[in-house]
């Protein structure tokens, strides 16, 4: 194995690639970055067993193919620290000699034969889908899946296709978080539904593409498998049966009103500042052309803000974990977004236009629990 490449190129691909190893498994191989050395190209791999990348390396210069299983820290590290535009790779006798015009870095290899396999996708995908739609959806919906709950369903993202439609809904058991986009392509056999670990997701959104590239997706009875070009991606689904987002959505919801998005997030950031753990709520006053947001922590103080608003409605009060509020309105990237309102132990539901819903659980503002 012998060749020269990009320093930028592959830099920027180790980026990707590296951070899938583990690398606090028991299992060196899990550490390491596979090298798959073609004549026009160079694949790199990592899989931590659960999630595995591909990602083609193109800008090089092949003068022996081969494979290489090196440490995914040790190669990331040392093409970003060097500063040469190109640098020269030679595999001897399991020792991995990377050059540039002044240095020379040695690194023992690993048995290229112990590297389990990368699922890859084989044939046409089952479905297409835009890179922004997609990228944008999965950042509506990652946020809100729970991290290592026993309910293993909701540690993972709901993926449902429907006709021309991708819903995608997530969920920590205080919040919903539900998308929507449109399908460019679907195969009749499509997979309707299966739930997505969030980390396979927000790789994917990471992967490098333009906006107006056309991501290819399948989904097995137990991989999901994504497709961008030059990277590809793979995960194990997770099991369980996500909830019924549909029955969590209210109904009855008779209070609403439009908010700029940027006003709403700076006012809930100055409201939350007076709350601690014992006092994390932060209230919610509706009433005859007013949002007030205000907040008390014992031996702190209170904090008050008001956002004049168009309403003109029968007056409420209600109390949401402030997290749970800007961590929506950061992702928003609309200027308005919509809240709707029904009583002060009922959810709140936040819209942006059509395609985004995301109800939120209030909670007892007297004890900072959720009711």
């Amino acid at each position: 194995m012998k060749f020269r490449f990009d320093r930028q190129e592959m830099g920027d691909a180790l980026r990707t690639v590296a951070p899938v190893a583990n690398a606090r498994s028991p299992k060196d191989v899990l550490k390491c970055v596979h090298l798959d050395v073609k004549s026009d190209v160079v694949v790199l791999s990592a899989t931590d067993q659960e999630l595995g990348i591909r990602h083609a390396v193109s800008q090089v210069e092949v003068d022996e193919t081969g494979e290489g299983l090196v440490s995914a820290d040790t190669f990331a590290k040392i093409v970003t620290e060097t500063t040469d535009d190109v640098l020269n790779i030679e595999l001897v006798d399991k020792i991995l000699h990377v050059r540039g015009s002044g240095s020379h870095f040695q690194i023992v290899t690993r048995d290229t034969a112990d590297f389990p396999p990368v699922p890859i996708m084989e044939g046409d995908p089952s479905l297409t889908i835009g890179m922004s739609d997609l990228s944008r959806m999965i950042e509506w919906t990652v946020f809100s899946a729970a991290r290592e709950s026993t309910r293993y369903a909701i540690n993972g993202v709901l993926w449902e296709v429907d006709g021309e439609t991708l819903t995608m809904a997530a969920t920590d058991g205080r919040r919903l978080s539900l998308a929507r986009g449109k399908i460019e392509t679907a195969k009749a056999e499509a997979r309707p539904q299966a739930i997505v670990p969030g980390k396979a997701l927000s790789l994917l959104a990471k992967l490098p593409a333009d906006a107006e590239t056309k991501v290819g997706i399948t989904v097995t009875s137990n991989q999901f498998l994504a497709d961008v070009g030059r990277a590809q991606i793979s995960s194990t689904l997770v099991e369980g049966h996500f909830p019924k987002y549909q029955d969590v959505i209210p109904s009855d919801c008779d209070r609403m009103v439009v908010l700029n998005t940027s006003e709403f997030l700076h006012a809930t950031k100055q409201a939350a500042l007076l709350t601690n753990e014992e006092s994390k709520g932060v209230r919610l006053a509706l009433s005859d052309g007013e949002l007030t947001l205000s907040s008390r922590a014992p031996e702190q103080g209170e904090a008050t803000v008001s956002l004049p608003v168009n309403y003109s409605g029968e007056p409420l009060e209600i109390g949401f974990n402030p997290v749970f509020l800007t961590d929506v309105l950061r992702i928003a990237h609309e200027e308005d977004v919509t809240l709707e309102l029904a009583k002060p132990n009922r959810p709140g539901v936040i819209r942006i236009g059509d395609d985004f819903v995301y109800v939120v659980m209030p909670v007892n503002l007297a004890s900072g629990a959720a009711r």
